[in-house]
């Protein structure tokens, strides 16, 4: 009986262990996930408004290089020529203003012919360019068409046609502008007549305020401070508008992108922290914060080791790195752990 007793009395301590140890093991706190990622930087590609030939480049690769510090110059002969016309419109429109308010002399009246006589032939010296670039230009079409140069050569030859069109176009305004300041001359001024050339003389401005912004497009200049990861292009090449030049990393936004498995997703929110770790410093812990989760559930992507993990189902969480920017560089392995 009482080897019965006992029995009975060590199987109950066993149980009351057994169930205290189980307490124990579910009131201890789960051991943090790690997740795997890559630090990733921000990708800033460089281009220019406009087209043209590269007559400088002063950047090279790996260089590290402050917000508008130069990458790029294009040739600016003919933007120049562009300038120097429009300002010479604003200059008559003003001097016929000019002549309008005092009244018109005979001296008057033959400098303004004089200065119609220049513009003809300002227009004249412009024709032979024009016609021998318009031959360029078909000789370029065949030669694409049979596949001798490539579609870029014509391009380029299509931007000088356009620019010495607009020159052209913009002489031949100078003529009329003069030649219609002669008649005026003759005929006489009138108060709408004055006010029409003060318009003249406003819209005259703002074609040279258009073409000093042109000119100052043709120097291209990095938007921000970063490191100069790609040169595209070589000094002398002829690039076209919205062509990239360099592709610049901005080490001051260094991210990573981890899966979370479906079943932490109640674990993560927006503006959440995390310790970062990378092999370069081991034992150093960096921070992060939580960016973005992503609201559609996808598979873990193909670098995954396992078959079996590959099929599970995660959810994209993108971390700003917030600590460590100076150490971190882009491309190093990371472990990181959710706060």
């Amino acid at each position: 009986m009482k080897k019965k007793i006992a029995g009975i009395v060590i199987v109950l301590f066993v149980i009351t262990l057994s169930i205290f140890g189980y307490r124990e093991y579910s009131n201890k706190p789960a051991a943090p996930i790690t997740y795997s990622g890559t630090i990733e930087g921000t990708d800033l590609p460089v281009q220019p408004e406009l087209g043209g030939r590269i007559i400088d480049l002063p950047v090279q690769q790996g260089q590290i290089i402050k917000a508008g510090d130069i990458v790029a110059k294009l040739d600016d002969s003919q933007a120049k020529i562009s300038l120097d016309s429009a300002k010479s419109q604003q200059t008559q429109a003003q001097a016929k203003l000019n002549d309008l308010l005092g009244g018109a002399r005979a001296e008057e009246i033959r400098r303004l012919e004089y200065v119609v006589t220049q513009a003809k032939a300002n227009l004249a010296a412009l024709e032979p360019n024009l016609k021998f670039e318009e031959e360029n230009l078909a000789t370029n079409q065949k030669l694409y068409e049979g596949g001798a140069i490539s579609k870029q050569l014509v391009d380029a030859q299509q931007n000088k046609l356009d620019t010495l069109k607009a020159q052209y176009q913009s002489v031949q305004a100078s003529v009329n502008v003069a030649q219609a300041s002669v008649n005026q001359a003759h005929a006489g001024n009138t108060q709408p007549t004055i006010q029409a050339q003060k318009a003249a003389v406003d819209i005259a401005a703002q074609s040279v305020k258009m073409a000093e912004l042109s000119l100052s497009k043709l120097i291209i200049k990095s938007p921000a401070a970063g490191q100069v990861l790609y040169k595209h292009v070589e000094l002398g090449q002829v690039v076209t508008p919205g062509a990239t030049l360099v592709t610049i990393l901005n080490p001051n936004d260094l991210w990573i992108k981890i899966y979370i498995p479906e079943a932490k997703l109640n674990e993560v929110k927006v503006g959440g922290t995390a310790s970062i770790v990378v092999s370069s410093y081991p034992g150093k812990t960096f921070k992060g914060q939580i960016q973005y989760v992503s609201n559609q559930a996808e598979f873990t992507p193909k670098n995954v080791q396992t078959k079996e993990e590959r099929a599970t189902t995660v959810y994209a969480v993108k971390l700003s790195i917030t600590e460590g920017k100076e150490q971190l560089k882009a491309g190093m392995p990371a472990d990181v752990t959710l706060e």
